[in-house]
């Protein structure tokens, strides 16, 4: 999804209608709200009212009302679905999909201002994908995001832990300068965004394909030598066996 998304562009309109209210005389509060998709989410006024009727809706559509002297009425989709705190005001939202991503507002003779939420759904992070180039001396070590998650993209942020100061990266693509001596070091990736976090590691030995390749022709060169050593000493063994056989005295 690009920078300039639907809930972005709808955020800014929102605030720009408010800054028209207040010319006019009326104020206006708005609020970006994250939520979880399948999750809840709660709207909350923080007012210090105390409610005799509240109103709450979703663009033009009435999601539920509440009258001091009257039961509650909630209306669809949102029947079963949502929990209305009379005395706060506060609405929560539950199960969240992401066609309950839009504008919200509570109404209600008992505020002084018209407050207004637009409300993101977004899904939980996946692991981050990490590939690495070697060029040279460089290490190019890239973080990417599984193909099927497209939501929000534009709210996601990079970040990188290693003991390597070249980590101090905000971006998807880092570029590390290498000695043989790093090759053990662990880089790892974080993603982020307002709901939730998830992170991937990858070795920088496994960016480089010779030092595999080294390290296991070492362990079979010690493991022959160490064979030989064996058999030098089982046979020095044998050949001392045999001669104090053959000098020993004829009891004859």
């Amino acid at each position: 999804m690009a920078v300039g998304s639907a809930p972005g562009r709808a955020l800014r309109v929102l605030r720009l209608i408010c800054l028209l209210l207040w010319f006019d005389f009326i104020s206006c509060v708005s609020e970006g709200v994250y939520g979880i998709m399948n999750k809840s989410v709660t709207l909350k006024p923080l007012q210090d009212t105390v409610f005799k009727e509240i109103t709450w809706k979703k663009q033009k559509d009435k999601i539920v009302e509440w009258y001091r002297d009257s039961e509650l009425r909630a209306f669809p989709p949102f029947q079963g679905r949502i929990l209305l705190n009379t005395t706060s005001g506060d609405l929560t939202i539950f199960n969240l999909t992401s066609s309950d991503e839009d504008r919200y507002e509570i109404e209600s003779q008992d505020l002084k201002d018209s407050i207004v939420f637009f409300l993101s759904v977004i899904e939980l992070l996946p692991s981050p994908i990490l590939n690495c180039t070697l060029t040279d001396k460089n290490i190019i070590v890239q973080c990417t995001i599984p193909e099927h998650y497209n939501s929000h993209v534009e709210l996601i942020e990079y970040s990188w832990n290693c003991g390597l100061q070249l980590c101090n990266s905000t971006s998807s693509k880092l570029e590390i300068s290498f000695k043989e001596n790093d090759l053990s070091q662990e880089i790892q990736c974080v993603l982020s965004n307002r709901v939730s976090k998830m992170k991937s590691s990858i070795t920088l030995g496994t960016c480089v394909p010779n030092h595999h390749s080294r390290h296991r022709w070492l362990l079979i060169l010690a493991f022959v030598t160490s064979l030989v050593i064996v058999i030098l000493m089982l046979f020095g063994k044998g050949v001392l066996r045999s001669c104090r056989k053959t000098h020993r005295p004829n009891s004859s």
